[in-house]
Parts: structure tokens; sequence; C-alpha cells
């Protein structure tokens, strides 16, 4: 495995640790199953996270690139939230999956940097 390829798998597992909290405080109501908060975060971040780590086009200064992607990642999250809850019948404001999916990821980054580096 090459180093790039076990520092994503790293970045990818302390996500999911970190949004995990996040999702369950924001959307606990709307999840009937215990299991439920852990396979959305896990669905969310198995299309979200690969796809910025060896997708997206890099460009400097990093901090840019950080904000527009991280920003796109918490949009199509928080899209994400709204259309599956509404599919399972249990609807949530766009508003509160806009919540859901900013907070999530500013929870990982933030705090993903500050323990990672």
């Amino acid at each position: 495995m090459s180093d790039f390829v076990h520092t994503w798998l790293m970045a990818f597992v302390w996500t999911m640790a970190l949004e995990l909290p996040v999702y369950v405080a924001v959307l606990h109501r709307h999840l009937a199953r215990w299991w439920a908060p852990v396979l959305l975060t896990l669905a969310l971040n198995t299309l979200t996270h690969p796809a910025l780590w060896f997708l997206a086009p890099t460009w400097e200064p990093f901090w840019s690139w950080l904000l527009v992607w991280e920003t796109v990642v918490a949009l199509v999250e928080a899209i994400a939230v709204w259309w599956v809850l509404k599919a399972l019948g249990s609807p949530v404001s766009a508003r509160r999956a806009l919540v859901a999916g900013f907070t999530a990821n500013l929870t990982s980054v933030t705090l993903g940097f500050l323990l990672l580096g």
C-alpha cells in the first residue's frame, strides 16, 4: 500500500469517527434505528471522501483549495442527507440537512488538522 493510500485510509477512519457524533446529534430524531447514523455516515463518506482525495484537482494556496472542496463536500453530503431521509419517509428540512453536512465537515476538518497535523 502506498504512503498516500495509507494516509488517506487513516484520514477516512478519523473522518468517520469525528463526523458520526455530529450526524447523530443533528439527525437522531429522524433516524429510527440505532445503527442508521452509522450507515448514513459511512455512505456519505464513502461517496465524498475518496472523491476529494483522489479526484479533486488541486491548486495553491492550499487553504483556498481546502475551502472550496470542503464546501462542495458539505453541500453534497447535505443534499444526500436530505434525499435519503426523504426517500426513507423521515424527511428533514433543507436547513437541517445543511447544518448536518456543514457541521460534520467543519468538525472533521478542524479536529483532523489538530489531531493529525
